[in-house]
């Protein structure tokens, strides 16, 4: 099917160009979207793999810790990193201590059941204008 008539000249016309172009842009933008759509998926695997060793590293704070000074379950707490072999201690979730450098925001919480040896520890971060987090369920005995 001839589209246009050439007329015995040699090259292409304007309008096939265009469409040419067209089309090469467009498969340019699909791929720049996918691309885009991958590095940040890799990005967000990334950090959830960081806050699960957070959230390890807090259930290991957890079961060398003190927790007499748990008051309540209305309010949740985090354990930071203990410094020059000095016994953990529990903070409160608001306190500045559980924002770590890479901006997780780390707390644990005690479940209000007949078993009160249920800890959640939660780690939440934001990456743009997303917010995520990850959590982990401990049983203390």
């Amino acid at each position: 099917m001839i589209l246009f008539k050439n007329n015995g000249k040699k090259g292409d016309t304007i309008v096939e160009v265009l469409i040419a172009l067209t089309i090469l842009s467009l498969a340019m933008s699909i791929s720049y979207s996918i691309a885009n759509s991958s590095i940040m998926a890799l990005a967000v695997a990334r950090k959830n793999a960081e806050a699960t060793a957070l959230l390890q590293q807090q259930v290991e704070y957890l079961r060398i810790t003190d927790l007499s000074a748990w008051t309540d379950n209305a309010n949740s707490y985090c354990i930071p990193e203990p410094n020059n072999g000095v016994a953990p201690v529990l903070k409160l979730s608001t306190d500045v201590s559980c924002t770590n450098m890479d901006g997780f925001q780390i707390s644990i919480s005690r479940r209000e059941t007949d078993n009160p040896n249920i800890y959640t520890t939660k780690a939440a971060w934001q990456m743009g204008s997303k917010q995520y987090t990850a959590e982990m369920t401990y049983v203390y005995n």
